[in-house]
């Protein structure tokens, strides 16, 4: 069959092609073929999306906040002199709007997160005469009855001991010290019992105070300990000892705060950043500070951010994270490696995604895997990380994400890695042995933008107590600033955050014996520069004794100085010499180009993001070849927003938005995607650069369909029915979507095209709405001073109950037409 429209024609004309499509009606049955011809032209005014070519000037608008009176990005300035050192630097940092300055206030302004309760201790140990004596008190449990939780080292299972009585757990765990069991290998144990509601302290102690507190049948609630003691190793008994010599080597301590950017570090953590200016000004300390203002991310996401700072490595994920050349040349100069976070090797975030265990089901299979890697790769210790999934269970959780605070026994999660941390290094210094301490938290990745606070007053204390170590050099940072919060998803300065992490470094104040003049020189100057993690990688190849990145890791590309920031930083520096990830904006200013939220053209390019990311939804949701509809819904777009169009090399012009989508029940605002768009004038092509959602991580959990990826899924928590009603589905399709609704072409029982149209072009959809029939059909034709997301003619097969995105056809002239034909091949 085939129809033809054209809507500028006379009334005579219509009837004169009518006319004609009948006779090609019957030319088409004699042939055993349906086509289904279609003839758009429109004509429109507005300017269009504009080629390299274009010399007209970035019209100023309204909307665009980077016009606005500006605020300052907060700073530090330490008390290390810059001698008459005062370069023109290429990158200045984008300064925020008043407006959105204003914002991000709002948004943590007498919103102070919610406290845990009081801590209550059952028990405590003390290191001396070279082991650990544990000492219970008497009052605090009800029966008596204790139970001592130990980490078996076969399955990395907590299990829980009995113990009459206080001083029977006391014997018991002196028992298992003296015997160097291995259950205990990991440094953390807890304890559980009963609450004496008796006592005093504990009369007012309710299950609504204490989310983190299990209730049994009876009713009765149970109160855990965490303890932390540092396990026994050869350092322990030096460390007791007191002998050893003082190694020649420079302790490195990093501590990773994710997502937390350097002004929301100044707003959440004052007290820190107090701490920080003390330690700089006073010269009785052993440690001067160092702040890195333009710190760039490589990307808003914590793991390539990691396999850079730790490999050097980028662009490409391995399973594992590729550490064993930097842990291995860590061990030949004698150093321990102790790995501290706040995630669960049980679930699939952290080191388990790290090390390429998350995919394991088999949570026995899963611990001897890690196990083994953790070994292969020289890690010593994993300590207190391992305590962390009986905290997220008992706080109802597997992530810290959703969660507005994690507290165990009156505490916050962080305080007990950040304990840790402090034991074991207190120890290696005792034996003054060298190690290699990597901590993560993870409190500041949360929705609410106000958890780092929870951070502040544990952090400043682990400030204060690194003032007092010796020869150590400590990275305080963030891989990111916040995703997932509203001033991101809202605010441009609030997105652009996201890639402006914060850097301080704490240096021995004889850091020059371990890197020279020159480089404590140069440290200093490189402050004001662009830098990246790449730049503390080349550092910490330099320090351990590793060779200097070469040309196989692309140093001449990118410019890695051989020492990294302790070699001077060209001042010339932008972001093109820094290896960004996709989905990366440049913290620097630059010349945007022309920006226009309203402009029909944008809105074909958000159809086509759309219509891509639906195509893999669908995809998802068949699993096996299972005919399935799922929970996740087609993504339905409301509006898009901080257009920003660059013209680059090679004749390609970039155009970044966000697209706004109509959010699942009961969430009441809209889903978030950030999409880039490349349009190639030499080619004739428009594709898809990226994109990458920043709306609240894992909202969708409850409802999501297991094999759509959380990122891409909405859907209607409490609802897990699956439509599979084909005229349902068509329905879905017909939505409105960006403010334009389809028109619809019924070209066979079951094929269905579906135009959307607008001023500067259109895109088109396809829906088999039978549900046991796959439809075979071509699209051919011409267009007209038009860009293609695919080149016609092409062929698709469709199956029963499903769609598929066709194509987008942009305009890049105010005359521009579009001609195709669709033909059925079965």
């Amino acid at each position: 069959m085939m129809y033809r429209w054209c809507w500028s024609y006379p009334t005579r004309k219509r009837v004169f092609l009518l006319a004609i499509t009948l006779i090609l009606i019957a030319m088409v049955t004699l042939y055993g073929m349906a086509t289904y011809a279609l003839y758009f032209r429109r004509g429109f005014a507005s300017s269009i999306i504009q080629s390299p070519r274009t010399n007209s000037a970035p019209p100023k608008l309204p909307h665009d906040t980077r016009r606005a009176p500006s605020c300052s990005i907060p700073t530090f300035r330490n008390n290390i002199e810059r001698i008459n050192y005062r370069p023109k630097i290429s990158c200045q940092r984008r300064q925020p709007s008043e407006q959105s300055c204003k914002v991000a206030e709002k948004y943590i302004k007498g919103k102070e997160p919610e406290k845990c309760g009081p801590h209550t201790e059952i028990c405590s140990i003390k290191f001396e005469d070279k082991t650990h004596y544990m000492h219970c008190r008497q009052d605090v449990c009800a029966t008596g009855v204790l139970l001592l939780g130990t980490f078996s080292p076969v399955d990395g299972e907590l299990s829980w001991a009995h113990f009459p009585t206080s001083r029977m757990l006391e014997k018991g765990f002196q028992e298992l010290v003296d015997s160097k069991d291995s259950s205990i290998k990991s440094g953390v144990a807890f304890i559980k019992c009963l609450i004496n509601h008796t006592s005093t302290k504990h009369a007012n102690r309710t299950t609504s105070t204490y989310a983190e507190d299990n209730m049994d049948a009876d009713g009765r609630i149970h109160i855990r300990q965490l303890l932390i003691f540092p396990n026994l190793t050869r350092t322990i008994q030096s460390a007791a000892d007191g002998t050893n010599a003082q190694h020649a080597n420079l302790n490195i301590n990093i501590i990773l705060l994710d997502s937390v950017s350097h002004s929301h570090l100044f707003r959440t953590l004052p007290m820190s950043i107090e701490a920080l200016r003390r330690i700089d000004g006073d010269m009785s300390q052993r440690n001067v500070v160092f702040n890195f203002d333009r710190m760039q991310s490589l990307k808003a996401a914590t793991h390539e951010n990691l396999q850079v700072l730790l490999t050097g490595q980028f662009f490409e994920l391995p399973d594992v994270l590729p550490v064993r050349d930097t842990f291995d040349a860590l061990k030949r100069k004698g150093y321990d490696i102790l790995w501290n976070e706040d995630m669960c090797w049980r679930e699939e975030w952290g080191s388990a995604k790290y090390f390429g265990v998350s995919n394991e089901t088999s949570m026995e299979t899963r611990w001897h895997k890690f196990d083994e890697i953790l070994t292969s790769h020289s890690v010593d210790h994993h300590g207190a990380s391992l305590a962390s999934c009986e905290v997220f269970y008992s706080n109802g959780v597997i992530h810290p994400f959703l969660k507005k605070i994690i507290c165990y026994n009156g505490r916050y999660h962080h305080w007990y890695l950040l304990e840790y941390a402090k034991q074991m290094q207190s120890l290696y210094q005792r034996a003054r042995e060298p190690y290699f301490l990597y901590t993560e938290l993870n409190a500041g990745h949360s929705e609410l933008g106000t958890t780092s606070k929870t951070l502040d007053t544990d952090i400043r204390e682990y400030l204060e107590y690194l003032s007092t170590l010796d020869n150590t050099l400590t990275i305080v940072l963030s891989d990111h600033g916040g995703r997932y919060t509203q001033y991101a998803r809202t605010d441009e300065e609030g997105f652009l955050e996201q890639f402006h992490p914060f850097l301080f470094m704490l240096a021995p104040r004889n850091f020059a014996d371990f890197v020279g003049t020159s480089g404590m020189k140069h440290l200093s100057e490189n402050q004001d520069k662009l830098i990246s993690v790449l730049d503390i990688h080349s550092l910490l190849r330099y320090l351990i004794g590793m060779s200097p990145l070469d040309d196989g890791h692309r140093s001449s590309e990118f410019g890695i100085q051989p020492r990294g920031l302790l070699d001077p930083i060209p001042s010339t520096r932008t972001c093109s010499s820094l290896p960004l990830f996709q989905a990366t904006e440049c913290i620097c200013e630059s010349v945007p180009g022309i920006t226009n939220t309203t402009h029909s053209a944008h809105l074909v390019l958000a159809e086509l993001g759309l219509g891509y990311i639906n195509d893999i939804i669908q995809v998802q949701t068949r699993k096996g070849g299972e005919l399935t509809r799922g929970t996740c819904r087609k993504l339905t777009g409301t509006g898009i927003s901080d257009v920003i169009e660059t013209h680059k090399a090679n004749n390609i012009t970039e155009v970044k938005m966000r697209i706004y989508i109509e959010q699942g029940k009961p969430f009441p605002s809209p889903d978030v995607f950030s999409f880039a768009f490349d349009i190639s004038w030499s080619s004739g092509r428009v594709s898809i650069s990226w994109y990458s959602p920043i709306s609240v991580y894992g909202k969708y959990e409850p409802c999501r369909d297991p094999h759509v990826d959380r990122v891409i899924c909405v859907c209607d928590l409490g609802n897990h029915r699956r439509a599979t009603n084909g005229l349902s589905h068509l329905d879905d399709y017909q939505a409105t979507s960006l403010n334009s609704s389809p028109v619809v072409q019924r070209v066979s029982e079951c094929l269905t095209i579906l135009e959307r149209r607008h001023e500067a072009g259109m895109v088109l959809e396809a829906v088999n709405s039978c549900r046991d029939v796959t439809v075979e059909f071509g699209i051919r034709g011409k267009t007209v001073n038009i860009l293609v997301s695919r080149e016609l003619p092409v062929q698709y097969i469709i199956r029963g109950d499903q769609s598929r995105f066709l194509g987008a056809f942009l305009a890049v002239t105010a005359d521009w037409s579009v001609n195709y034909e669709v033909i059925l091949l079965n």
